[in-house]
């Protein structure tokens, strides 16, 4: 019988590192400024449009109200979440360091690019949807409007699927996500939980909903991120730091999130026009 005993063996045990209850709450914020912003940009696209088609826009916390433009006015807000989502899918990764502005950077992106591969994908299944609707206004051929939806389904797909590389890359220390069940662990709480969360912590952003146009597709905002989910066991092209990572509690994110709630309340309930010389 031997008596070595390997060096691994006598040394201090090592810390047990956990994803931290700031990150997790962070990214749920993050998540929620995510979806605020998207729905305000779609919004504010088909307000813009309309304007530019000659029409009249009054932009709402939950809606967007149009007179005097036809259809074609709801491409606007894809137009300019797809716009929005490509400037920050390509300036993401000019980023340096992995705080909680680069967190909010991405759940913004992931969000604004939903928001504008969604309305692509409901084109032939949903034709009431409002970019089904100002499709047709162009009375094109049949068939391109399944490629169009097909080509937002995937790249939904896609996206869902890259990302678990870039949450992983939040990781406070690389033993989080050294194994397959900790890199599952760790997307888990940290893109899927927030997401599910944030669903609930948007709601009071769009209320009241009389018309049942934001609130009620608000669930569908976390689909996405189970497809994160499915793809971190295999991805092993992010690594966590050497050096324990601290996040600090996000208490600005708060304090802005708080001020866009009144905002959205007290002002854009109302309605405001989205024409600058109406104002007043």
């Amino acid at each position: 019988m031997t008596t070595e005993v390997s060096a691994s063996e006598t040394s201090a045990p090592q810390p047990a590192f956990r994803v931290g209850v700031p990150l997790v709450v962070g990214s749920a914020l993050a998540s929620t400024l995510g979806i605020v912003i998207a729905q305000f940009l779609d919004d504010l696209g088909d307000g813009i449009f309309a304007e530019i088609l000659g029409g009249d826009a009054v932009l709402f916390n939950n809606r967007v109200q149009i007179s005097g433009a036809g259809d074609l006015a709801y491409a606007g807000g894809f137009l300019l979440t797809l716009l929005v989502g490509l400037f920050y899918l390509f300036g993401y990764p000019t980023q340096r360091g992995y705080g909680l502005s680069r967190l909010i950077s991405l759940w913004v992106m992931l969000h604004v690019l939903r928001q504008a591969l969604t309305q692509a994908m409901l084109i032939p299944l949903d034709p009431d949807a409002p970019l089904s609707r100002a499709y047709a206004t162009f009375g094109l051929d049949p068939g391109l409007d399944v490629v169009i939806g097909v080509a937002g389904g995937l790249g939904l797909l896609l996206i869902g699927l890259a990302s678990a590389s870039a949450f992983l890359a939040f990781a406070p220390h690389r033993r989080l996500v050294r194994s397959r069940s900790r890199r599952f662990r760790f997307v888990l709480w940290v893109a899927v939980v927030p997401a599910a969360a944030s669903v609930f912590l948007a709601i009071p952003f769009f209320l009241p909903d009389t018309q049942g146009l934001v609130v009620p597709s608000l669930p569908s905002t976390a689909l996405m991120f189970l497809l994160t989910l499915v793809a971190a066991p295999g991805t092993t092209s992010a690594y966590g730091p050497e050096v324990e990572r601290e996040t600090p509690w996000p208490v600005g994110l708060l304090a802005v999130l708080l001020v866009i709630v009144a905002f959205q309340l007290l002002v854009l309930s109302g309605g405001v026009s989205v024409s600058p010389f109406q104002w007043g």
